[in-house]
């Protein structure tokens, strides 16, 4: 397992030093082949691993490679300290380098951290209350854990990151205000994962082949990545998460060709109920489930 510590910093290591490279596609190949090798290595390293163990390893992994590969796309001639690009690269979830390139005083911070903790709080409770009942829908297991960690957890490391200077902005403003489809993904929900997709995915492919294809790559390289994460580490249910990031680009297509949004509602019920295509039966099992587990070990003491 020490393996995937080394991995993970030979990712972040090769982010100054892709910077170096000259820009456009050798910089870019060069930082998809070392996240391809990265996950060879990791696949490999955790094959004999529990599914949960390995989603959380191969996961590491990977944001260790997009980490690394981003911040060379962004640092054109403007690098950040050492001590801030591995805040960057190894204290926080989002994307944006730059907001690691000064540190502030006077940031507010205290709104979030109490939020934060409220929602923590709320995902934990809920979380319990599933494990508890026994509840194993997809959608059930899902939205406590997703209060708790994305909308608390990552609230809270926010707050701890500003009150240290650093201007981070929130990775999962309120989903429950998403107008629409494409408003749901590209600024309510992990909005660090969507401006990086733009910059390497969605803006080179637009510029050649026009904004619908740079929607459709985005969409196709998310579900790509997501059977990295979800996927792989099961070992089933392959193409299932393209399927659904597919059928969500399908629809931000047809939002933007409609010229109006769909809406909150029917937005949230196209995000909500498929999500079994997302997370496959077998990662419901093995890994969303198993997390559940905690509260039988915290009980057991």
């Amino acid at each position: 397992m020490a393996v995937i510590p080394a991995l993970v910093s030979t990712g972040i290591a090769a982010g100054p030093l892709l910077v170096k490279l000259p820009r456009g596609g050798m910089r870019c190949a060069a930082g998809w082949l070392l996240i391809a090798m990265l996950m060879v290595a990791a696949e490999r390293t955790l094959a004999g691993e529990s599914a949960l163990i390995r989603m959380i390893g191969l996961c590491c992994v990977l944001l260790a490679g997009m980490k690394a590969l981003v911040y060379a796309e962004w640092a054109q001639g403007r690098p950040l300290r050492t001590s801030h690009y591995l805040v960057f690269a190894l204290g926080w979830f989002g994307m944006d380098p730059g907001s690691f390139r000064e540190r502030r005083r006077g940031l507010s911070w205290k709104g979030d951290l109490l939020n934060g903790l409220l929602l923590m709080a709320a995902g934990t409770l809920g979380a319990w209350c599933v494990w508890k009942m026994e509840w194993r829908q997809v959608l059930v297991m899902f939205v406590p854990m997703s209060l708790g960690f994305h909308f608390g957890a990552l609230r809270v490391l926010k707050a701890a990151l500003r009150a240290a200077g650093f201007p981070v902005r929130t990775l999962f403003p309120n989903v429950l205000e998403a107008r629409g489809i494409g408003d749901f993904w590209s600024k309510r929900w992990n909005t660090g994962y969507s401006q990086m997709m733009q910059r390497l995915v969605g803006k080179p492919v637009a510029r050649r082949w026009g904004d619908g294809a740079g929607v459709m790559a985005v969409f196709l390289g998310s579900g790509l990545l997501h059977e990295l994460a979800i996927t792989l580490p099961v070992r089933a249910g392959f193409g299932l998460p393209t399927l659904y990031f597919t059928l969500h680009g399908l629809l931000t297509l047809y939002e933007r060709k409609r010229g109006r949004p769909f809406g909150k509602l029917p937005a949230l019920l196209a995000v909500a109920l498929p999500l079994g295509l997302l997370f496959p039966p077998a990662f419901q099992e093995e890994v969303i489930a198993r997390c559940l587990e905690v509260f039988a070990i915290a009980g057991s003491r």
